[in-house]
């Protein structure tokens, strides 16, 4: 399998973890879009395709919840229905073009993309404050600004699985 996303962000100093990254089967992505009601394509379908399940431990679950190990599938999608309702509740509807949340950072950071837009532009959703910003990155530059906060501090690899029950 090709590792072109794995090396666009994380570079070839470490290139070494990408034995331990893993993704999912297009078969995979095919039961995501249909149980998320979501668009897999562009570079979401490459980020997962290659490092949807482990991420070897570069930037790890605390940050990507989707490598959560104690997660399953239930726990999945509670987390992007639990998403979704917040962002109605708040107002945001112009932002629910099928988004899917990438990251969640201190448990009131969202960010997360559009899947129906399939311009791969990271949106934010503070729930502090309940408003939405697009993001200066798309999904490659964003995973790369997770991975240089977090140089020099690699965890353990886990696995997470959207679609374990």
């Amino acid at each position: 399998m090709s590792r072109e996303f794995f090396k666009s962000i994380a570079g070839e100093e470490f290139f070494c973890v990408g034995s331990d990254i893993l993704g999912y089967s297009l078969e995979d992505l095919e039961r995501i879009e249909r149980l998320y009601d979501v668009r897999i394509s562009g570079q979401l379908k490459s980020f997962l395709l290659e490092m949807g399940r482990s991420d070897g431990g570069l930037i790890g679950d605390s940050i990507i919840q989707l490598y959560r190990p104690s997660w399953r599938i239930r726990a999945h999608l509670l987390f992007q229905v639990d998403f979704f309702s917040q962002m109605q509740e708040s107002g945001n509807y112009v932002f629910l073009n099928k988004p899917f949340v990438l990251a969640w950072i201190s448990e009131t950071q969202y960010y997360f993309v559009q899947t129906l837009l399939a311009d791969d532009a990271i949106y934010h959703y503070d729930s502090n404050v309940e408003s939405v910003v697009k993001t200066r990155w798309d999904i490659c530059c964003f995973m790369k600004s997770l991975v240089s906060e977090r140089v020099g501090d690699m965890k353990v690899g886990v696995v997470g699985n959207l679609l374990e029950i």
